[in-house]
C-alpha cells in the first residue's frame, strides 16, 4: 500500500512538481529530496546487553524502520521537498553547475548539473542531522517539526472543537466561490492521514483503535455529498423542486452527488454567494461532524479502520467500508443523508 511509503511519495513528489514549476529539472531534485529523507529519516539499532546493562552486541545498526516512512514523518517529508527544491533552483537558475560541452547528450548534461546542488543539499541536511544529535533533539528532524508543527495541528484538528472550527472555514470559503478543501487541507489532511495510519496500524496489531476524527471521517461522513455537505439539497432539487430549471438542474446533479461531487448545485443552483444558503451550507456539514463524532464516542458506530478510501465512494458503500465493514456505519450514512435533507428543504424552498 502506498499509504504505508507516504512520506517517500509526498517528498518525492514534492520536489518533483516545484521544480518542474519552476522550469527546473524535476527527476533530479526529486532524487536529491528522497535521498536527503533517507539520510534525515528517524533509524532504530538492535542491541545486545548483559546482565548488568551494559552493551555486549550491536546487532544491527542505522535500520530505517517502515514507521518512519508513513504519514508519522510527513511533516519532514514536506519540508525537506520543499527545502530541496529551492536549493535546486538557486544553482540552477544562477547558472553554479557543472557544464558539460554541447555535444553531451542531455541526460547525462542533467546528471553533472545536479552534482553541485546535490552536494551542498547532503551537506546541509548532514550538519542540520549533526547539530540536532548534538543538541539532544529526541526524534532528529523529524521530531523537532512534530513539537513546532504536529504537536498544535493535533491539538486543533484532532478535537471535535477543532474539526468543527474546520468545517466551518471550509464552508465559508467555499460560500466564497473558494476551493475551501485546497485551502486547508494542505495544513490539516497530513495530520488526519496520520491519524488514519495509526487506526489502519491499531487494527492490524489487534489493538485499541485511538482516533474518531480520521479523513474518511471527513470525508465520508462530514462533507457527505461534497462541501457543505450538498445531497441532502441535491434531494430536495430531484423530488420537490416547482421550478423547471430547478427540477432540471436536480437531475443532473443527483448522480454526482452520490459521489461527492457537487460544483453544479455551487455554482448553478447556485449556494455561492447566496445569502439564503449561507446558513444550511454550513450548519449542515457541523452537524454532520457533531453526530458522527458523538456516534462513534459513545459506540453506537464504530471508529474508521484506516481504510483509505476515494472521497468519492457513495454512501452506505463508504460508511460501510470505512468503518471495517459494519452496518451501522452505513446506517449512520443514511441518517446524515435525512438530516441533510431535512436542514436544507426550508431554505431550498424559499429559493424555489
Amino acid at each position: 500500500s502506498t499509504v504505508a511509503i507516504i512520506s517517500l511519495v509526498a517528498c518525492f513528489g514534492i520536489a518533483y512538481r516545484l521544480s518542474e514549476g519552476y522550469g527546473t529539472d524535476g527527476p533530479s531534485a526529486g532524487i536529491i529530496a528522497l535521498s536527503s529523507f533517507v539520510l534525515m529519516a528517524p533509524r532504530f539499532s538492535s542491541m545486545v546487553y548483559d546482565k548488568n546493562g551494559e552493551q555486549v552486541k550491536q546487532l544491527f545498526g542505522g535500520a530505517i524502520p517502515f514507521s518512519s516512512l508513513n504519514a508519522s514523518s510527513l511533516f519532514m517529508a514536506i519540508t525537506i521537498g520543499l527545502v530541496t527544491a529551492e536549493i535546486y533552483r538557486m544553482f540552477i537558475q544562477r547558472g553554479i553547475t557543472i557544464k558539460m560541452p554541447s555535444g553531451v547528450p542531455d541526460v547525462v548534461s542533467k546528471s553533472f548539473s545536479a552534482l553541485l546542488p546535490g552536494f551542498t543539499t547532503f551537506v546541509l541536511w548532514a550538519l542540520v542531522l549533526k547539530g540536532l544529535e548534538a543538541a539532544g533533539v529526541a526524534g532528529g528532524l523529524n521530531g523537532l517539526l512534530g513539537a513546532i508543527v504536529g504537536t498544535p495541528l493535533k491539538l486543533i484538528a484532532g478535537t471535535l472543537p477543532g474539526m468543527i472550527l474546520c468545517v466551518i472555514v471550509n464552508s465559508f470559503f467555499w460560500f466564497c466561490g473558494v476551493n475551501g478543501g485546497q485551502v486547508l487541507n494542505a495544513f490539516v489532511d497530513s495530520v488526519w492521514l496520520q491519524f488514519t495510519t495509526e487506526n489502519q496500524e491499531a487494527v492490524a496489531a489487534g489493538q485499541t483503535l485511538q482516533h474518531i476524527i480520521t479523513l474518511p471521517f471527513k470525508d465520508l461522513f462530514v462533507f457527505i455529498g461534497g462541501g457543505g455537505a450538498t445531497i441532502g439539497l441535491a434531494i430536495c432539487l430531484f423530488l420537490f423542486s416547482k421550478s423547471r430549471a430547478n427540477k432540471t438542474l436536480g437531475t443532473l446533479a443527483i448522480i454526482p452527488s452520490i459521489f461527492n461531487i457537487n460544483t453544479a448545485i455551487l455554482f448553478t443552483f447556485p449556494t455561492v454567494l447566496n445569502p439564503i444558503m449561507l446558513i444550511p451550507f454550513i450548519a449542515t456539514p457541523t452537524i454532520n461532524a457533531l453526530i458522527t463524532y458523538v456516534s462513534m464516542a459513545v459506540g453506537l458506530v464504530p471508529y474508521t479502520t484506516g481504510v483509505i478510501l476515494p472521497w468519492t465512494m457513495p454512501p452506505i458503500i463508504g460508511g460501510f467500508l470505512a468503518t471495517g465493514a459494519s452496518w451501522r456505519g452505513a446506517l449512520l450514512q443514511v441518517v446524515l443523508i435525512l438530516v441533510s435533507v431535512a436542514i436544507y428543504y426550508p431554505f431550498f424552498k424559499i429559493a424555489d
